[in-house]
């Protein structure tokens, strides 16, 4: 029972977080509050800025008591500074919650029937591959040792020099930080909190780019949300986003292949749409830099990158565009020339 109240606390408290940062976020840049917008936006910044806060303290052989002191210093103060900036827009949402209902219609009922069938889906399957004994696994570790990917999830023994295919990707650290917060087993968090939460996330991006497809038409935007949802259930092959997404959401591939993916449609889109708004570059940006805190197959975040964004570039001839182009992807650049220079010897990312 007291694992269970926990598990709900940490829901509460992570998607609170997520949703004060993007709020801030949102002030920053200009764009009209919405709850679901502001999560999004705020779950891609908090990783973006995890990841460049973990992987130096990881390679420094920090210990994970240290890292829970500064990212819960660092997380207190956003949500102070969001309560103060943001509390009279938060009131002003609350008092407008009466007409979702009259915008969205019984399509409202429909969506929020598919999340929760998502929800059940990945709390309730268990996956016991390879890869869900890794990111269960380093989880523990690092939780019972004090320290930060330093040991080995398959044999227990200390790593002498980091996997750079791993130790470069902080996600699995933000669910050990997180176990350190709440006292909760890695179990929970890594695969039952954060799917739930991914889902979430996932859905509401969906929203969001029908939205934007659509002319902000909020039942197109559902009906697109289900259809969405109907697609992953029916695609079922190993390569997939779907797959991923109902079976293996606790896993940093499942995240690149249903948020940040997403994340560049809906930038493209928003860039086809606004091709002077300087904003998408952010979006695209903190998509780089969270992606590489999910999964090393964020390498391949250029070439989506690429894909959605240089037919407008060429079309609209906005070729003053190059310049951010390039710079939303530095993140993902950088990773690369890291990951690639230990992979071929120039570099060793010493773990003892």
């Amino acid at each position: 029972m007291m694992e269970f109240l926990k598990a709900i606390l940490g829901f509460v408290l992570e998607l609170t977080i997520f949703f004060c940062i993007g709020s801030l976020l949102m002030r920053k840049m200009k764009l009209k509050a919405e709850a679901s917008l502001a999560l999004v936006l705020g779950y891609l910044l908090y990783f973006s800025v995890f990841e460049f806060l973990t992987v130096p303290l990881t390679l420094a052989w920090v210990p994970l008591h240290t890292l829970c002191l500064i990212w819960g210093i660092i997380l207190a103060v956003v949500v102070c500074l969001s309560i103060f900036f943001q509390s009279k827009p938060w009131i002003q949402q609350l008092k407008g919650i009466g007409g979702i209902p009259k915008s969205h219609g019984l399509l409202l009922l429909l969506v929020a029937g598919v999340i929760l069938l998502q929800c059940a889906i990945v709390v309730l399957y268990e996956d016991t591959t390879v890869d869900a004994a890794y990111y269960v696994g380093t989880v523990s570790t690092s939780v019972y040792t004090d320290t930060l990917g330093r040991y080995n999830p398959y044999t227990g023994l200390l790593y002498k020099d980091f996997p750079a295919r791993y130790i470069l990707s902080a996600y699995p650290m933000h669910n050990a930080v997180w176990c350190r917060f709440l006292g909760i087993h890695p179990i929970i968090q890594a695969k039952i909190i954060m799917p739930v939460i991914h889902v979430l996330v996932a859905n509401f991006i969906i929203y969001h780019i029908g939205k934007r497809l659509f002319h902000g038409g909020r039942k197109q935007a559902d009906l697109m949300t289900c259809l969405v949802c109907l697609m992953q259930l029916f695609s079922y092959t190993i390569y997939t986003p779907g797959t991923f997404f109902f079976t293996r959401s606790y896993e940093g591939k499942s995240l690149l292949g249903n948020v940040i993916f997403p994340v560049v449609l809906y930038c493209s889109i928003w860039f086809w749409q606004k091709a002077k708004d300087y904003r998408p570059w952010l979006v695209l940006f903190l998509a780089s830099a969270s992606g590489a805190a999910f999964s090393g197959s964020s390498l391949i975040f250029p070439v989506a990158v690429s894909a959605g964004i240089l037919p407008t570039l060429l079309f609209k001839k906005r070729f003053r565009a190059l310049f951010p182009y390039i710079l939303c992807m530095l993140p993902t650049i950088l990773y690369a020339a890291v990951y690639f220079s230990q992979r071929l010897g120039w570099l060793t990312l010493s773990a003892s």
